[in-house]
């Protein structure tokens, strides 16, 4: 029950940034290119974060239309709600069992559409460096071990497109900021930021 609370919480949050996202899955379904299966994705990213001391939960799945509908409902249109067939969440803690976040993964029953990872770090960022192993280890085993080589929109590595949208969004007034979006490997890739009581949360977004 704890797992689920933490859950639906996490994804209440990111409500407003998902139904952008569908957009434009709505437009591009067919190009799409498909990630591995949830169990696969899963089991990859459980495996590579231990590397960096972060321990990963199994995850929890959600198929009967009831829970995704209590858990998963992103999107305010049926039509794009109905998308929403299948969805998992882990839940993420670093070396002394504190809680940092968790990731999401929806889709269709057979592969997730959309990967939501979710990080809370506390009003001084710091746990910067482990957003950074998080969303570096996302990108290498879900999308491809290529950012190096390409070098998209002109940032040598994932550690400093975090740090640059750090550093705009503690420059600027407003509680919520958003990179450009990246296209990697075929799939596009876009990091917020939000203020909260807590002290920020970074939301990374893979479709």
């Amino acid at each position: 029950m704890t797992n689920k609370k933490i859950l639906y919480l996490a994804m209440g949050v990111a409500v407003a940034s998902i139904i952008s996202v569908l957009a434009i899955i709505n437009n591009n379904d067919g190009n799409i290119q498909k990630f591995s299966g949830y169990d696969d994705a899963n089991k990859i990213l459980k495996q590579e974060l231990l590397e960096y001391d972060i321990s990963m939960s199994s995850p929890i799945k959600l198929q009967r239309q009831e829970d995704v509908q209590k858990y998963c409902t992103f999107f305010t249109s049926e039509e794009q709600q109905n998308l929403v067939q299948y969805c998992t969440s882990t839940e993420l803690k670093d070396n002394d069992g504190k809680f940092l976040g968790n990731v999401h993964m929806v889709g269709s029953s057979d592969e997730p559409k959309i990967i939501l990872v979710l990080v809370q770090v506390d009003p001084v960022m710091s746990q910067i460096d482990s957003v950074k192993n998080i969303v570096d280890t996302t990108i290498q085993n879900l999308v491809c071990d290529c950012w190096n080589q390409v070098r998209p929109d002109g940032f040598e590595d994932v550690g400093q497109w975090v740090d640059g949208l750090r550093q705009f969004h503690l420059q600027d007034t407003k509680p919520h900021s958003k990179s450009k979006e990246i296209t990697l490997s075929g799939q596009v890739l876009q990091l917020e930021l939000t203020t909260n009581k807590d002290g920020y949360l970074w939301q990374f977004f893979v479709y």
